[in-house]
């Protein structure tokens, strides 16, 4: 039967496994988190150009008319995408706290791992100084007959 340390370290393994995949779903998702900003950037940048001409144009009452809501939509748009913003920081806060938690029982095991090899070192070390002791009497006993 394998020793208990060897036993844990595949368990130690396949925590690894999960844990990098937790942290590649983690950097997509701060990935997802700055796309979300950069589109919420242009959006305001869009709107804050047509307002800018709006003013500069002197439209017609009715072009003025369709001209607002056309700018409401892209207001529409930017709250949307705020909320979309919102979303996205909690999917990745979300997913930062399995990390850390997939990360602090690799932690775990691995020390668990670490104390069982110094229970069997120590073990071996006993056997060892005992086979030692042992062979010692035996040509202590051998020179003395």
């Amino acid at each position: 039967m394998k020793p208990k340390s060897q036993r844990v370290q595949l368990l130690i393994d396949l925590a690894k496994r999960k844990e990098e995949a937790i942290a590649r779903q983690l950097a997509n998702d701060r990935a997802k988190v700055e796309y979300d900003k950069n589109k919420l950037n242009e959006l305001k940048e869009y709107a804050g150009q047509y307002e800018s001409e709006r003013n500069l144009l002197g439209l017609s009452p009715y072009l003025t008319t369709n001209y607002q809501h056309f700018v409401d939509r892209v207001q529409q748009a930017i709250h949307q995408q705020e909320a979309a913003i919102g979303r996205s920081e909690q999917q990745a806060d979300m997913t930062m706290r399995g990390w850390q938690e997939a990360k602090v029982k690799t932690q775990s095991m691995d020390w668990l791992k670490n104390k069982y090899k110094k229970i069997e070192q120590a073990q071996e070390d006993r056997k060892e100084q005992q086979q030692n002791d042992e062979l010692s009497m035996r040509r202590f006993f051998n020179n003395n007959d």
